[in-house]
């Protein structure tokens, strides 16, 4: 049998070889005489060109799967990198992600659709009748822009991309790809937040960041110790709450997927779960600490033998861990547990409540709660000499001030029937459905027991994250059975 030389540049044609010859010729030229800068522009050039024809090739069959998976592992550093202008951006991450999503849906071919139940569709309802009100009361806002935007993006595209989701996205298939995602994506952010802690400054800051948080605004003594990052979010409160969010979503990927997993792929969970946690404790917010104490108690609950008692000494654990670190920063703790800040909270909820009742109907306007309270001295209001903060701290408190009964009431029914959905799928007695209503039971008590001293709701950044995993969660209990899914042609 005859062996077949590789083929080399003096076995081409004569002519073949003489432009391959000036060709390396030629490249060798431009790169003794360009600037090195250049061949990085050029390189640039190319990886972003790669990615417009695979977004496009992707858009234009429908298959965007992938792009979703490569968002979550992206669409924190997306706020700082990828929007233009850093001031008012037009062009940021999440609007092109949801564009694409609809260009997707409405360009596809055929594809599976999965039946949407009617619990969630009447939530999803209501949803839009909270828009509705919300967005009548923003001519007659101070900046109505700012509040345009928190109605699109806070609102309406967290909505869109979870009924993506419900609807198109084969959630069974891409388990895998969406661990490893949210592992690589909560690391780095993760990172980020203890790097801030270390070098003490907002290593990410853009013009709306509300910026780190000291740990003692109150005590230099303290907030020379210890820095509450924000990481690549808009505040501490998304940081924390997408770190709380991702320990239980990668809870139910690790358990969704098949047991035996690739020892990297096992590593690498275990490195996501501790950034994730670590992410959700940095902050320092009680209410966190609060709330996944509360979520120990119950998952105790629901274990049985040894797996109970790991959890109430896991609970033992953080309280002796608690009070051992408040020995060691005293300055730190005695600030987090001042009495005034509870007067402060007790205080804001009455100034929440005073202008609720100037505005019952139609509230004073989505977004403009801060600045409808400094226009008159009225709604200082004070309990133990400490007067409220002018933000109302309270999901529920900030949507009944804001868009008034109007707004309030689908908002609230459609947050019930958010819940009652999942509470149905614990009927179906499966391991599945126990699984999904453990964790989206653990996602949805984390983001209301903060929700009650943080207004969790209107965060963008927290809000788009929630909605997917809580998409994604409902979606992996619905395509169970295979009479929900039906095959259409877009």
């Amino acid at each position: 049998m005859s062996t077949v030389n590789p083929m080399t540049v003096a076995s081409l044609p004569h002519g073949n070889r003489t432009i391959v010859l000036w060709a390396i010729a030629g490249i060798t030229v431009l790169a003794i005489c360009l600037p090195l800068e250049w061949f990085g522009y050029a390189a640039l050039f190319a990886v972003v060109l790669s990615v417009v024809l695979y977004v496009s090739a992707a858009t234009l069959t429908g298959q965007v799967e992938n792009l979703v998976i490569g968002w979550i592992m992206v669409f924190p550093l997306g706020y700082y990198f990828l929007s233009y202008p850093r001031e008012q951006p037009l062009m940021t991450l999440d609007r092109a992600v949801i564009g694409v999503l609809l260009l997707a849906v409405g360009l596809g071919g055929a594809r599976v659709v999965s039946a949407i139940p009617s619990t969630m569709r009447l939530s999803a309802g209501l949803w839009a009748a909270f828009l509705f009100f919300a967005a009548i009361t923003i001519p007659r806002v101070k900046n109505p822009l700012n509040s345009s935007r928190l109605l699109v993006e806070g609102f309406l595209f967290p909505a869109i991309l979870a009924w993506y989701v419900l609807r198109y996205f084969d959630v069974r298939r891409y388990l895998r790809g969406l661990h490893v995602a949210t592992c690589i994506m909560v690391i780095y952010v993760g990172s980020i937040g203890a790097a801030e802690i270390v070098l003490q400054r907002d290593l990410l800051s853009l013009p709306e960041k509300s910026g780190i948080l000291l740990a003692g605004d109150y005590d230099k003594k303290a907030s020379e110790i210890l820095v509450r990052p924000n990481g690549p979010f808009s505040s501490t409160n998304s940081f924390a709450m997408v770190g709380m969010v991702s320990l239980f979503f990668l809870f139910f990927l690790k358990r969704a997927m098949a047991k035996n997993l690739p020892a990297w792929q096992a590593l690498l969970h275990r490195v996501g779960v501790a950034a994730a946690l670590g992410t959700t404790l940095m902050p320092l917010f009680r209410s966190m600490m609060t709330s996944l104490l509360v979520i120990l108690l119950i998952d105790a609950a629901y274990s049985r033998g040894m797996r109970r008692a790991i959890r109430v000494g896991a609970v033992g654990a953080c309280l002796l861990v608690a009070l051992v670190a408040s020995r060691a920063l005293p300055e730190v703790f005695e600030e987090r547990s001042r009495p005034d800040n509870l007067y402060g909270r007790i205080a804001q909820q009455g100034q929440t409540m005073a202008l609720f009742l100037d505005y019952p109907i139609n509230g004073a306007g989505l977004n403009n709660y801060h600045e409808a309270v400094q226009a008159s001295s009225k709604y200082s209001i004070y309990y133990q000499d400490i007067e409220s903060v002018d933000s109302p701290h309270n999901n529920f408190g900030a949507v009944l001030a804001e868009t008034g009964i109007t707004g309030f009431l689908p908002f609230f029914v459609s947050q019930i029937l958010l819940f009652a959905a999942f509470f149905k799928i614990r009927g179906a007695k499966t391991a599945d459905a126990t699984l999904v209503w453990r964790m989206s039971l653990y996602i949805l008590l984390g983001y209301w027991i903060n929700g009650l001293s943080l207004t969790t709701a209107y965060f963008w950044d927290l809000n788009i994250w929630y909605m997917l995993v809580l998409a994604v969660l409902y979606k992996y209990a619905i395509t169970q059975a295979p009479a929900s899914q039906t095959l259409v042609r877009a």
